[in-house]
């Protein structure tokens, strides 16, 4: 009389799709972590490859360039931003003003070292013709996501009329502050200027709602 098999304690193997899926998350994983410790500088193929512990073929299979997976690595930092902001969304939340709130929040999250590693990145391309483009096409495609972050953040604005004004002005406020605090460490400053565009961005927003300025 034959006997059934005892069931197998180990662990079912991954088809071969999960094990690519498996192999493209840990390479990304890898270099944003990389890019974040040491720059655009210190990412590699080959140490990327050797930190993942995979193959050179399997490595070229995944991102055949270093531009290519340097521009990989913009979905995860985008991600990694939203949560960010998000989290300091709730932070601000006592603020009691929805311009105040949308504004701080995303000041904070660009002082995160994944939002910093983005700007690194587009600077870096400057002078690389190849990851410039690569890069534009990643953000291409992220797009669509950081535009759903930034209506549901200014959610409570976007009947103003000068709303898409203020959220195009509020990110490039953003940016040239993220770059400027990385030279000087002046908490000071950095909140004086803040609380000074909440209020340029307040007054952008009050003269689009009467663009006359009462006149008739």
């Amino acid at each position: 009389m034959s006997q059934t098999p005892a069931p197998s304690d180990a662990a079912p193997k991954l088809t071969r799709k999960a094990q690519r899926e498996a192999t493209h998350a840990a390479l990304l994983q890898v270099a944003v972590m990389l890019l974040i410790e040491r720059g655009a500088a210190g990412v590699t193929t080959l140490e990327v490859q050797q930190r993942a512990d995979v193959s050179r073929g399997a490595l070229l299979h995944h991102f055949p360039t270093r531009a290519h997976l340097l521009s990989a690595t913009v979905t995860e930092l985008i991600r990694r931003n939203e949560e960010a902001v998000w989290r300091e969304q709730a932070h601000t939340a006592s603020e009691g003003d929805p311009l105040t709130e949308a504004i701080r929040s995303l000041v904070a999250a660009a002082s995160t070292s994944s939002y910093v590693a983005e700007m690194e990145l587009w600077a870096v391309s400057r002078t690389d013709p190849t990851l410039r483009d690569t890069l534009r096409a990643a953000e291409q495609d992220a797009l669509k996501a950081r535009e759903r972050v930034l209506d549901e953040l200014f959610a409570p604005l976007r009947h103003e009329p000068g709303y898409r004004r203020v959220v195009d002005l509020s990110i490039e406020f953003v940016r040239g502050l993220a770059l400027s605090n990385l030279l000087r460490n002046d908490s000071r400053r950095s909140d004086e200027l803040v609380a000074a565009w909440v209020d340029a961005a307040r007054l952008i927003i009050e003269r689009a709602r009467d663009p006359l300025g009462g006149k008739p």
